[in-house]
């Protein structure tokens, strides 16, 4: 039987994994594959230690995952008095004794779930990320920025369990009037697992070739398209498998034909293992081509 992946360590996950290990370098210069033509770059956020035991204030607040210099500074927090929660965002600019601090709202979130940054920042050029650059020069010179959260939830079944979750986008920028902050210009699924069914008899377990569980996961990596110019380009590529081959979600397992040695295999499912190209439409990130369904790998 294939074995069970932690949701958390998602195709995301391994990305930031690859990037820490390697931060002290793109603090210089990022790596293939992490900046655009334009001079976009996506880094990895590094979580940063606790350094003092959390106040009453921090308690419902995710620990704070920084840019390797340090300029940006991004944390969560829930509001457990009527569920719901926002993005911190400190921006540290030079010449300021204190951050600038930027709320995200975060509305609609998953009911019983959970919140946690998105553990990557994505840095524009210059000029690049507001509808129009400022005039006034102190605006003009900051820096705009995509920054994320991921909303996950789980739940259980008699058979086993499910987990999802999903990245959302806002786009902080500058304009005369001061800084605006735009939620959710990207919401898509980043990550799903589902162990599903069980066997309640030894005639089940010998229908089912002793693999009394099905398995489903689904992967995503948003990542910067190398050849965009202007406003970042995003690159959604995503990977669903499913174990035994051919079972589905929509279907009784034990109403269909016993299962062979042959079909005890983890299979790829072409259908929602696909890349869509993702340009910003002004208001949100639109794909190349419509997204297929995929609530079996998507959904709990």
């Amino acid at each position: 039987m294939a074995r069970k992946r932690d949701p958390l360590f998602s195709r995301l996950t391994l990305l930031a994994l690859l990037a820490l290990a390697t931060d002290a370098a793109l603090a210089a210069r990022p790596a293939d594959g992490f900046a655009d033509r334009a001079g976009n770059r996506l880094e990895a956020l590094i979580e940063q230690p606790a350094t003092t035991a959390p106040d009453a204030d921090d308690r419902d607040a995710s620990p704070r995952y920084c840019s390797a210099d340090h300029q940006w500074c991004v944390r969560t927090r829930a509001d457990a008095g009527d569920g719901t929660a926002q993005l911190e965002v400190e921006h540290h600019v030079a010449g300021d004794a204190e951050p600038r601090m930027r709320f995200v709202p975060l509305t609609g979130l998953t009911e019983s779930g959970s919140v946690r940054p998105w553990p990557f920042i994505v840095r524009m050029a210059p000029g690049i990320g507001a509808p129009q650059v400022p005039a006034d020069p102190a605006q003009a010179g900051l820096q705009n920025v995509l920054v994320g959260v991921l909303d996950e939830a789980t739940t259980g079944y008699s058979g086993g369990g499910a987990s999802a979750s999903t990245v959302r986008l806002a786009r902080i920028y500058h304009q005369d009037d001061g800084v605006q902050v735009d939620a959710d210009v990207l919401v898509l699924p980043a990550d799903g697992n589902a162990s599903i069914r069980a066997c309640f008899s030894a005639a089940d377990t010998t229908q089912r070739a002793g693999a009394c569980h099905d398995e489903y996961t689904f992967s995503a990596d948003v990542t910067l398209d190398p050849a965009g110019q202007g406003m970042p380009v995003l690159r959604y590529r995503t990977t669903a498998t499913r174990y035994p081959a051919g079972v589905s979600r929509r279907e009784d397992s034990l109403a269909k034909p016993p299962l062979r040695r042959k079909d005890l295999r983890t299979e790829t499912v072409a259908a929602c293992s696909f890349l869509r190209v993702l340009h910003f439409d002004g208001t949100r990130y639109q794909p190349d081509s419509p997204l297929p369904d995929c609530a079996d790998y998507t959904g709990l």
